[in-house]
């Protein structure tokens, strides 16, 4: 049975993963080439994707390859794919860079494909693939620390009867990880902006207050509709 009960008088508070539960400074630390795609050339077209997101994972994916040399290309007709990742033409070929919801949604998570990305989420990664119109090229997955302090603060709301919950656009296996490390107590992945929008007015539909945790971007429909939003952020510069 779900801890959000409804009628119950508890506080809510739903909180972001990347930023707010870790320190948003994701780190690459698996790279899988695929179906025989030579890997100096899969890090160049993903890194040339990735250079051109400012997504943490993509920032991930892409420091990795600018530190061990790998070239970049030119991108042509770049876009960004909210919660899902990026698309781009490099050397008149159409490429997709992006998360588990991306590679279903193109149909090409094989079941080989989806066992690979499942066992890297599991581990508490977060993964993108990188794919053509065609094939899938490699995977790419990246960690990221959880806060010394998420700990302590999940316990310490807690403590105050505060029932807690994750709304990320990471994987769900990801999210259930993350969420046992810290102590959250329930976690719900593969949403986009506005999906975290419907689940706050899902939460608030049970009764009592719900507040929301987050960045002031991606999260920032659900910080307005929220009873009361906590926008992470770097504090502003000291003034001279």
């Amino acid at each position: 049975m779900s801890i959000w009960k409804k009628g119950a008088s508890w506080l809510r508070l739903a909180l972001d993963k990347t930023g707010t539960i870790t320190h948003g400074k994701p780190v690459q630390t698996d790279f899988l080439p695929l179906n025989g795609s030579p890997a100096a050339d899969v890090r160049s077209v993903a890194a040339s994707l990735a250079s051109r997101s400012d997504h943490p994972v993509s920032r991930a994916v892409a420091q990795a390859a600018l530190t061990d040399g790998v070239a970049l290309r030119s991108v042509e007709a770049f876009e960004a794919l909210p919660g899902r990742g990026t698309t781009g033409v490099i050397d008149s070929k159409r490429y997709h860079l992006g998360n588990h919801r991306l590679i279903h949604e193109l149909g090409r998570c094989t079941d080989a494909l989806e066992a690979q990305l499942s066992d890297l989420e599991g581990q508490g990664k977060t993964v993108i693939v990188l794919t053509d119109d065609s094939s899938v090229h490699g995977v790419f997955a990246v960690a990221d620390t959880v806060k010394e302090s998420s700990r302590q603060a999940l316990a310490e709301l807690h403590g105050l009867g505060i029932k807690t919950v994750m709304l990320t656009g990471d994987n769900a296996h990801t999210a259930r990880a993350i969420a046992a490390e810290v102590g959250i107590d329930e976690a719900i992945g593969d949403l986009l902006p506005n999906d975290k929008l419907q689940a706050i007015e899902r939460k608030m539909a049970l009764g009592g207050k719900v507040g929301m945790v987050g960045d002031g971007i991606n999260d920032a429909p659900a910080l307005a509709r929220s009873d009361i939003g906590f926008a992470m952020g770097r504090p502003a510069p000291a003034p001279r």
